[in-house]
C-alpha cells in the first residue's frame, strides 16, 4: 500500500475530555461551545495506545483538544511522539477567522497560528492545517479576498521555515465550495499551500452531521438523518478538488452494529482518488457518537486497508 495510514485523536474526543470550541459566528460574534465528554484517558496516550490499536506509525491531532498553548499535555504528548516511534503527520489548528477584513485583528490571529505551528513543527508535524476564515465568518465573499491570499503566503512561508507544509481544508463554508476552494489554491500559488481534502465536509453532509454532533440529547438518529441525503454533490465535489489534494481525511459518521461504513461510500470515494493518482496519507477521522469509538475507528481503517491495498 502507498498510503501512509493514520487516525487522528479526534476519532476518541469522547473519551478525552470536554471539547471546546471557539469561533466566530455570522454576526461576528465569538462564540464559545463545551461538549462535556468524559477523561478516560489523556492525548499523551493516543500515540502509543493508537499504534497498538491500529497498527499504524502515525496520527493526527487537533490543537483545541489542548487547553493552550501553555498546556503541559503538549510536552507531554511530544515525549509520547518520540518514545512511540510514531510520527505526527497533521495537525489541525482552529484559531482565528483569516477572512476578517480588519487589519489589526488577523495580524493578531496570524501571530496566534505561528505560535501554534511553531509548537507542533517542534514535534516534526509534517504538515499543519489551518482554516481559510472560520467557516461562519461574516466576511464572505464570492471570491476570495486578497488579504486571506496574504495571509496564507505569510504563513506558508513560515510554516516551510519550520519544515512543514500549510494547508487548507474544506471545512464548512466557502471552504466546502470546490469551486471557490479551487480559486484560492489557484489564488495563493502552490508553493506556499496546499488541499487537506476531507472527504465528508461537503455541503449536503456538514449540516446534518453538526446536528447530529452538537444535538446532545436532543440529537437525531443517524440512521434516519442520513437515510433521505443525495450524496452525488458530495462525490462531485471530491472529484473537483481530488487533483490537489496532498492529505485525506477519512471521514466516516456512523458504524452500524454489523459493521457497516457510513454515510460516506468509503470504497467509492476512495476510487475517485485512485482515478486521480493520489498517493498521499490517508487519516481517518471518526465522528459518530456512542459506543466504543476505537473499535468503531478500527472498523473505518480495516475498510481503508481493504479498500486502498
Amino acid at each position: 500500500m502507498s498510503n501512509q495510514l493514520s487516525v487522528s485523536t479526534y476519532s476518541v474526543r469522547e473519551q478525552l475530555g470536554p471539547v471546546v470550541f471557539d469561533f466566530v459566528d455570522p454576526q461576528g460574534n465569538d462564540v464559545h461551545v463545551e461538549l462535556p465528554y468524559p477523561k478516560l484517558l489523556d492525548l499523551s496516550d493516543f500515540p502509543e495506545r493508537a499504534k497498538d490499536a491500529f497498527g499504524v506509525d502515525a496520527i493526527e491531532t487537533v490543537a483545541f483538544q489542548f487547553t493552550g498553548l501553555d498546556d503541559p499535555e503538549l510536552d507531554r504528548f511530544a515525549a509520547s511522539l518520540a518514545r512511540s516511534g510514531v510520527s505526527l503527520v497533521n495537525v489541525a489548528i482552529d484559531a482565528g477567522d483569516l477572512l476578517e477584513a480588519d487589519d489589526e485583528k488577523r495580524a493578531a490571529d496570524v501571530a496566534l497560528l505561528k505560535q501554534w505551528i511553531e509548537r507542533f513543527t517542534a514535534m516534526g508535524s509534517r504538515f499543519v492545517r489551518v482554516n481559510p476564515g472560520s467557516p461562519f465568518s461574516p466576511h464572505h465573499g464570492e471570491e476570495p479576498p486578497a488579504h486571506l491570499v496574504a495571509a496564507l503566503r505569510e504563513l506558508g512561508a513560515f510554516a516551510a521555515d519550520h519544515g512543514a507544509r500549510l494547508l487548507v481544508e474544506n471545512h464548512g463554508g466557502p471552504s466546502s465550495d470546490p469551486a471557490w476552494m479551487n480559486a484560492l489554491l489557484e489564488a495563493t500559488g502552490s508553493d506556499a499551500l496546499g488541499l487537506l481534502l476531507d472527504l465528508g465536509n461537503f455541503d449536503v453532509l456538514l449540516g446534518p452531521a453538526m446536528a447530529l454532533g452538537f444535538g446532545g440529547d436532543e440529537a437525531p438518529d443517524p440512521a434516519e438523518l442520513f437515510a433521505s441525503i443525495d450524496l452525488e454533490p458530495l462525490y462531485a465535489g471530491i472529484e473537483a478538488l481530488a487533483a490537489r489534494a496532498e492529505l485525506v481525511h477519512v471521514k466516516s459518521h456512523l458504524v452500524t452494529d454489523d459493521g457497516a461504513v457510513g454515510v460516506v461510500d468509503l470504497p467509492r470515494a476512495l476510487g475517485i482518488l485512485a482515478a486521480h493518482d493520489y498517493s498521499g496519507p490517508l487519516t481517518v477521522e471518526y465522528e459518530g457518537n456512542g459506543g466504543d469509538p476505537w473499535a468503531k475507528s478500527a472498523r473505518v481503517l480495516e475498510v481503508v486497508r481493504a479498500t486502498a491495498a
